[in-house]
């Protein structure tokens, strides 16, 4: 690498006693995919890019909502409604144009892992949810490629470094993935903006250590951090070789035959029809929104979407269940469930509730 503009852009990182010219090189060089681009994949773009990683591949599949402000630092106001690995490699490109910015935008799955990892040195897994966690993982174990998998909720968060050098892989920490429905998420719970930053941030640091050959990573280490007390707390992981024998890629989330999703999902402007003939329905809102849930002089029984399984439960057997949200999604995955996990056919979701306010004039 010869003296450059380059060079000077990294000075302050390459004059470490263990970085040196020669493993920034190894930055310069190396390809890195992050899974994710919301608040976790923010700060570990911001810190990657900055660092001088040569390749560095954006996977999402999601567009920018306004609450997703409040953490995900990498976006403006203007960039809402704008896929996220497109106003990311907008801004990114910005930052340091000597690294390569991919983007992928598409959701994570069975048909597409193995042949977009490969591609690349190293995943910083990102997501908010279990069946992508487990799937970079299987994956990664496959490929034989090291992948650091972060989480935050709340005031907490954790993380740790699987597959690498023969360490423990995530199937170690968690053997297989809980249901969707029984652990809250950021959506139905809510999370401090400054948690996944620091996350993030030590999901970037992690990286760079394993691309430069740095010898104390996570791995083996389950790093959890607490904001309220402001602590960290290490938790040991101990490699069960059975989890480097995965040979093949699971699903896991739902499969619900697309048939039997129509058949029991309701058109907004069949609503109120049919919460009038084909009743009587217990009308669950999986939604915080107070004045979308009182329209119409009825009255909700208000949930997150994590208590569908206690809930439904406790619903008398000749009642029918009306699932409803703003926009749909979380009553789709709560029906998937329902159907599928608990063979719940008395259950209906609403497509989006606040089309149904609009045809009604409610809104």
């Amino acid at each position: 690498m010869a003296d450059s503009p380059e060079v000077s852009r990294y000075h302050r990182q390459m004059i470490l006693p263990t970085m040196g010219r020669q493993r920034q090189e190894k930055l310069t060089q190396s390809r890195v995919l992050v899974v994710g681009a919301g608040a976790l994949g923010a700060a570990v773009l911001l810190y990657l890019v900055p660092a001088g990683i040569g390749t560095i591949g954006i996977l999402d599949n999601d567009e920018l909502e306004l609450t997703n402000l409040h953490r995900q630092v990498l976006y403006s106001t203007e960039d809402v409604g704008t896929p996220k690995v497109l106003a990311a490699r907008d801004r990114l490109e910005k930052m340091n144009p000597e690294v390569s910015l991919r983007t992928h935008f598409l959701r994570l799955n069975v048909d597409n892992a193995l042949d977009i990892i490969r591609e690349y040195h190293l995943v910083i897994e990102c997501s908010d949810n279990f069946p992508t966690k487990f799937l970079v993982n299987d994956a990664c174990v496959m490929l034989h490629k090291p992948c650091i998998i972060g989480a935050a909720l709340g005031f907490s968060g954790q993380l740790s470094v699987y597959n690498y050098l023969d360490g423990p892989t995530y199937r170690c920490l968690m053997p297989e993935p809980p249901d969707p429905l029984t652990l809250p998420t950021c959506a139905n719970a809510g999370v401090m903006g400054m948690v996944p930053g620091i996350i993030g941030n030590l999901q970037a640091l992690e990286a760079l250590k394993i691309i430069t050959g740095q010898s104390e990573t996570l791995s083996g280490r389950l790093l959890h951090f607490e904001g309220l007390e402001t602590n960290f707390m290490e938790v040991p992981i101990e490699l069960n070789p059975d989890n480097k024998k995965i040979d093949h890629l699971t699903s896991y989330s739902y499969s619900c035959p697309d048939y039997l999703l129509k058949k029991h999902t309701v058109e907004p402007q069949n609503f109120f029809p049919t919460l009038e003939k084909e009743g009587p329905f217990e009308v669950v809102a999986l939604s915080d929104d107070q004045e979308f849930l009182q329209i119409k002089d009825f009255r909700w029984k208000t949930i997150p979407a994590y208590k569908i399984p206690e809930v439904v439960a406790q619903i008398p057997e000749k009642k029918k269940v009306m699932l409803i949200c703003e926009n749909g999604i979380k009553n789709f995955e709560a029906l998937k469930y329902l159907l599928m996990k608990e063979n719940c056919t008395r259950a209906l979701a609403l497509k989006d509730g606040l089309s149904a306010l609009r045809i009604l004039g409610l809104d």
